[in-house]
């Protein structure tokens, strides 16, 4: 009777029988999507704390900040996506901002919100509609494939299966390594748990996984499991508007709501494609989304950390079966629970987390059937966007290429019609990016 009970609340919130989905499966896919995530607790207090940033302040801003997006996320959208401190564009904001063009993070924090301010105008305007509706239907396809392959990459290079190589430039890892071997066996795991039907399979390999590697010295017991979160005085509306009109406030501005424009457009195309968002619904759900992510920015910005994404990494919570905002309040009280509990959570090795990014990219790959590469005017525009994400390790840089050579291989083939006046202003945007950069 508590079940029914419980079951017809999270259908009132959530609409989960509506979907195809079930509680306990939206919790798993929670569980699954944290898991997948998580590593961006230690990774991002890293980067930024070569800007001279306090690291265990960015850790906890790192988290709170996560938690407001992923809530807004559950709630105001009800997708199962997680949000948090976007990976690349925190390289950007430590190394090319801070150290190389010598600004404070102060600076960097202040275009970070000056950014996420006109990303927000962006969602909230008939603008999010003409870049939506502007790309055409194969090249939606190709970012879904091409965000395949690249969190694909994200997998194998994270557990050791394929490594850079000065000779090569990447080649095959030690397959012999403790790393090696338990990422495989996750790989394994997943697809004979996927072709069980085991429910929660993919939670499951993580969980086994992290098991065997700590028989293999890969996973290590934390010496504690409890601990309170740094304060974030440190770091916390820490802005600096004396250069608000110098050229490298603008530079930096339009730096971060570009790449995180089209990082969030591409992943939302790609995720809403593999929950099976009904085509009349993608539109309001890639929208308010969109929202969302900038309001990520505007707090992370204020609480002290990079700006953010919607994580691609969603991707394994979809595909262990999330499609609704349970998905993402399970991932945000998890969020709530590493801001006590992270030397547990850290825990996890990234061997065992690995596998589901490489077996996820498998289906999003898929993909790639709906993309007619016969005609080399649509063809060739997606193969470029497809493998630019991975080989450029950019999903921006994907979207970026397909879109420029969508239009210049339709307008030299004389096919107009083709080409929207949206698509010739954003390939124009590009190419000037390009030029100025």
């Amino acid at each position: 009777m508590n079940e029914v009970r419980g079951t017809s609340i999270w259908d009132k919130l959530f609409h989960i029988t509506e979907r195809g989905s079930t509680v306990s499966s939206e919790i798993f896919a929670g569980a699954t999507t944290f898991l997948c995530v998580a590593y961006v607790l230690a990774v991002n207090p890293a980067i930024l704390s070569a800007s001279g940033m306090d690291g265990g302040a960015v850790f906890t801003a790192t988290a709170l900040s996560a938690i407001v997006m992923t809530l807004l996320l559950a709630f105001v959208s009800n997708m199962p996506f997680a949000g948090l401190s976007g990976m690349g564009i925190n390289a950007f904001f430590a190394y090319t901002v801070v150290i190389q063009m010598g600004h404070s993070f102060a600076f960097a924090l202040t275009a970070q919100l000056i950014a996420g301010i006109l990303f927000l105008i962006i969602a909230l305007t008939p603008l999010k509609n003409l870049i939506f509706n502007a790309i055409p239907h194969t090249l939606k396809m190709a970012v879904t494939a091409g965000i395949g392959l690249f969190i694909t990459l994200i997998g194998l290079s994270s557990a050791g299966l394929i490594v850079s190589s000065p000779a090569t430039l990447v080649s095959l890892g030690d397959l012999h390594s403790a790393n090696s071997l338990i990422a495989m066996l996750g790989i394994l795991l997943i697809a004979v748990f996927t072709v069980r039907n085991v429910k929660g399979g993919i939670f499951l390999a993580i969980i086994i996984a992290a098991i065997v590697g700590f028989f293999s010295g890969v996973t290590t017991m934390p010496d504690t499991i409890l601990s309170m979160p740094p304060s974030l005085a440190p770091i916390a509306l820490h802005y600096d508007f004396s250069e608000i009109f110098s050229v490298d406030m603008i530079f930096v501005i339009f730096t971060f709501l570009f790449v995180n424009l089209f990082n969030v457009v591409g992943v939302l195309i790609g995720l809403t494609n593999q929950a099976e968002v009904p085509a009349e619904q993608q539109m309001a759900v890639q929208g308010s989304s969109m929202k969302v992510a900038a309001i990520g920015t505007i707090v992370g910005s204020a609480l002290g950390t990079s700006p953010h994404i919607v994580a691609v990494e969603s991707a394994a919570g979809i595909a262990e079966g999330g499609r609704t905002g349970l998905t993402a309040l399970t991932v945000a009280v998890l969020f709530i629970a590493s801001l006590f509990a992270a030397p547990l959570l850290l825990a996890i090795p990234v061997a065992a987390t690995a596998p589901v990014l490489i077996v996820v990219g498998l289906f999003m790959v898929a993909s790639v059937k709906d993309i007619d590469f016969g005609d080399i005017s649509e063809g060739l525009p997606a193969f470029l966007t497809i493998i630019m994400m991975p080989f450029a390790y950019s999903i921006g840089v994907g979207i970026e290429w397909g879109l420029v050579s969508y239009v210049l291989v339709k307008v030299l083939s004389k096919k107009y019609s083709d080409v929207s006046f949206v698509m010739y202003v954003l390939a124009g945007i590009f190419v000037l990016k390009e030029i100025l950069a």
